[in-house]
């Protein structure tokens, strides 16, 4: 008897090492849901490095290109839209395709603008939490929308589980810049 549990000690604790700390979706990422994740984080760094003129920018992945459509203020940002897809982990190419489309007004600042940061704000905490929804609870993911304004998201959708919705409750609570969140998920019946 001693000699069995002398042999699985090291078992369960090359076991206990290899099991990461954080736990894994309940449904595993498959290469598609990888994409949509790619694309949250491109999003999610767009709005970060370019702010407002990111926020009619819209991105696909197609395998390790980002496709960039939609319409930006200026030339920087356009160019810029390449730099900062292509520095997002998993892009090895980007496919611009933004039209310049220059907005009406001068730079100073006014009731507009600051609209426009807190519109950027809250697009930003969007494709977070959406980020974080897909490493919580894997492809299910794509059965939430998202929707944040001053720090509170809502997320509604339909799940098959209420464990599933209290781990994508838990993943939005924890992502930074949330406030409040609004369950507005159903469960499957």
């Amino acid at each position: 008897m001693t000699k069995r549990v002398v042999i699985w000690l090291p078992v369960l604790l090359v076991l206990f090492v290899a099991v990461p700390a954080h736990a894994a979706p309940i449904d595993p990422i498959t290469a598609e849901e990888r994409l949509l994740v790619r694309e949250a984080e491109v999003t999610e760094k767009l709005l970060e490095k370019i702010g407002e003129a990111a926020l009619e920018i819209r991105v696909r992945m197609d395998g390790e290109t980002a496709i960039l459509t939609g319409n930006v203020p200026t030339r920087a940002a356009r160019e810029l839209a390449d730099e900062v897809a292509l520095s997002v982990e998993g892009v090895e190419k980007a496919s611009n395709r933004l039209k310049l489309e220059p907005r009406p007004g001068g730079s100073a600042a006014s009731k507009v603008d600051r609209k426009m940061d807190q519109e950027v704000a809250d697009a930003l905490l969007e494709a977070r939490v959406k980020r974080h929804l897909f490493y919580e609870i894997g492809g299910r993911a794509r059965d939430l929308e998202v929707e944040a304004v001053d720090g509170v998201v809502s997320l509604r959708g339909k799940l098959d589980t209420a464990h599933r919705r209290d781990l994508a409750l838990r993943a939005a609570e924890k992502t930074d810049g949330v406030k409040q969140v609004v369950d507005l998920i159903e469960i499957r019946g």
